[in-house]
């Protein structure tokens, strides 16, 4: 098995020329890798897996979802993840610091000095970098087009954001490090990572990739005036004053709800609530040139 093994669907290689480009002209000179083409999302996952028995770093081309689907793949081997970006937010690279150029992304697979070890979230068999939501989110991810996410990016999602704020609150019970609490609230995060869109917009102070911890923030603005008054601590970087979040921290987390609702994984919806959640501290290798 190459060294560096690059799991890709085959639309992208298809439709990215650039893509295409970095491959030839910034891996495959002097380094030995190889490409695993798959056909749809399901596939991603038992491919990385693959690829993970032998090779020392294993690459998701594309968004967040797919990161998240190769990190479960590699997860328990020795595979270091690889990211080259090319999704619609892209928010878990952009968050690493790692190139949102193609070439610069592939240029920096080279470098065994360029790692970074991570904490991995957990739901079901899957893994999340970043952040799960129950509820809002999970709604907006479920509903945005694909065909828009690829020609507008973020901005796809806002007609389905739009029809989501018409949902009604749900009633949750949280269960964190065996402490329950109930709320009504349409929206709640586990977040490993504590970026929102952009680097620079932070969810919470204080959440970060290495803690060992998950923080889990409950929203319960349920009003149209609570809802811009939330966002708006959070643009400003302010939303530990907002009396609409509530934050709480653990390593294991249980949502259940009334009714149920939808939940997701780094913008993949996986089912409904109930679900858990634990976090397993120092679980990942990372190809990034942020220590």
């Amino acid at each position: 098995m190459p060294r560096i093994v690059i799991v890709v669907s085959s639309e992208i290689l298809a439709n990215r020329k650039t893509l295409s480009r970095a491959l030839i002209n910034d891996v495959a000179p002097d380094t030995d890798f190889g490409v695993i083409v798959v056909n749809s999302s399901g596939e991603i996952a038992p491919a990385a897996r693959r690829a993970a028995i032998d090779a020392e770093v294993v690459v998701a081309v594309g968004g967040d979802g797919t990161v998240s689907r190769v990190a479960t793949g590699i997860f328990g081997s020795e595979a270091a993840l690889g990211i080259v970006p090319l999704g619609s937010t892209n928010i878990i690279a952009k968050s690493l610091g790692i190139p949102s150029s193609p070439h610069a992304a592939m240029r920096l697979l080279r470098s065994s000095d360029a790692r970074r070890v991570i904490d991995v979230g957990r739901c079901d068999e899957h893994c999340f970098l970043h952040i799960a939501g129950a509820g809002f989110d999970a709604e907006i991810f479920r509903h945005a087009s694909l065909q828009w996410k690829r020609r507008t990016g973020w901005i796809a999602y806002l007609p389905p954001a739009m029809r989501a704020l018409q949902q009604a609150a749900a009633e949750i019970r949280l269960t964190v490090d065996e402490v329950a609490s109930t709320h009504t609230s349409p929206l709640v995060l586990v977040a490993n990572g504590g970026s929102f869109i952009s680097p620079n917009l932070s969810l919470f102070p204080g959440i970060s990739y290495e803690d060992g911890s998950l923080d889990v923030l409950v929203f319960t603005c349920t009003t149209g005036p609570e809802m811009l008054a939330t966002l708006a601590s959070i643009s400003t970087g302010r939303s530990e004053s907002s009396q609409f979040v509530t934050r709480l921290r653990g390593q294991r987390v249980r949502i259940e709800s009334n009714p149920p609702v939808w939940v997701e994984i780094d913008g993949d919806p996986i089912g409904q609530t109930p679900k858990d959640f634990a976090v397993v501290p120092s679980a990942l290798e990372v190809v990034t040139p942020q220590s």
